[in-house]
């Protein structure tokens, strides 16, 4: 079936493609009306936002914040302009994560034409995103699909040789969540390294520069906020079965924020097996490859920031749901049309019954059935991104071609 009238989608102003990103926010407009911001709330963080905003003072200066700063700055800013109404409040941060959303899904398309899909090819993955984005409820309960707008933008960049930009949205991803430092190794690979050094520079000084300004003006409180993720306990994974934590990862209480050394408190075990342990070993694991992997073609680089993203996903103490927002696109790019779509069906299925079905109702027993069924899920996509950078042509394993 022939979805356009042209060779090259980009020749009309108005076609299927183009038309997903508007389509997705208008249909998330009609779904906060039907739901009103207290279902639309759900059982996600956006209660959690509207407390630390809400909190008397500046993040880092007058409290601690697990966030980092452009995310925690923000949500100030989202406060102030809602006048602390929870409704508004809602309303504006939705908004902007839809916003984000859609430009994903723009991106996501510009990215599949540049990995030399056809254009109905194109329509169907676009539209098989959109599909994802528009259903999953992580996509509204979280604040992450603003990350994975910028991780899109960085890796846009990247394949259109943008530098400088591409160091900009590295920084500003950082800044917002630190999970674009996964991109580096990948990044390393891909470009010549005098053009690593430019983007990995810029990124890192927009980063080092704001976290500086913040410790000289609150050494204590700023130290704490980096303390804070890497204090957590384990929660949702192998990690946490082993050290016995059947918890969720809920995270110290609101108020305990101006008091620094709240950030100690432990709300489970401690590591059975170090995590820098455990590091060492997937750290080494990702060396190997990086030096076996030839990254010569746009879809190499995109599945080696799968590798990277599932040998981190293994390593880490922690599972959130809302950490599938990274994968799918990468899934999709990546693989055959039906088997990305199964792929990204199966674990976004899997992760719903982890939350809020089971563990939202304190069901902590079927970790002991999620956890494995997801690993198995993430080392068959870590073998089949393995294949693929292990080619120099993309064309044998492009999807759909």
């Amino acid at each position: 079936m022939k979805l356009f009238h042209s060779n090259n989608p980009t020749d009309n102003k108005i076609n299927p493609i183009t038309m997903l990103p508007v389509v997705f926010f208008a249909g998330r407009l009609l779904l906060y009306l039907a739901l009103m911001p207290n279902d639309i709330r759900g059982l996600g963080d956006f209660y959690n936002y509207f407390s630390v905003s809400n909190l008397p003072g500046i993040p880092f200066l007058d409290f601690w914040t697990e966030y980092p700063p452009i995310f925690s700055f923000f949500l100030e800013f989202l406060n102030i302009i809602s006048n602390s109404n929870q409704y508004l409040f809602d309303f504006f941060l939705y908004l902007f994560v839809t916003f984000c959303g859609s430009i994903s899904i723009w991106l996501f398309s510009k990215i599949a034409l540049d990995l030399k899909m056809n254009e109905n090819d194109t329509f169907m993955v676009s539209f098989c995103y959109f599909g994802f984005l528009a259903f999953i409820s992580y996509t509204w309960w979280y604040f992450d699909l603003i990350i994975v707008c910028l991780m899109l933008s960085l890796i846009y960049s990247l394949i259109h040789n943008k530098t400088n930009l591409s160091g900009v949205w590295l920084g500003l991803g950082i800044l917002t969540k630190w999970f674009p430092v996964i991109l580096l190794p990948a990044i390393f690979k891909y470009k010549p390294r005098k053009i690593f050094f430019k983007i990995s520079i810029i990124g890192i000084a927009i980063t080092v520069v704001v976290w500086a300004i913040l410790f000289i003006k609150s050494p204590q409180l700023t130290l704490e906020s980096l303390h804070s993720q890497p204090s957590r306990s384990s929660w949702q994974t192998i990690w946490a079965l082993i050290d016995g934590n059947m918890v969720t990862g809920a995270y110290i209480p609101i108020e305990e924020r101006f008091e620094p050394s709240s950030t100690n408190l432990r709300f489970g075990n401690p590591a059975v097996i170090p995590v820098w342990l455990t590091f060492l070993i997937f750290a080494g694991i990702g060396i190997f490859l990086l030096n076996k992997v030839k990254l010569k073609t746009d879809l190499n680089l995109i599945s080696f920031i799968g590798i990277t993203w599932i040998l981190f996903l293994l390593w880490s103490p922690g599972w959130s749901p809302q950490w599938i927002l990274y994968l799918i696109p990468i899934i999709l790019l990546t693989m055959p049309f039906n088997k990305g779509f199964l792929i990204s069906f199966l674990l976004s299925l899997l992760t719903l019954i982890e939350w809020p079905i089971l563990l939202g109702r304190q069901l902590f027993i079927g970790l002991w059935v999620i956890v494995p069924l997801r690993m198995i899920i993430f080392i068959y996509l870590l073998f089949v991104w393995i294949r693929i950078t292990s080619k120099i042509q993309d064309i044998d394993i492009a999807p759909n071609n």
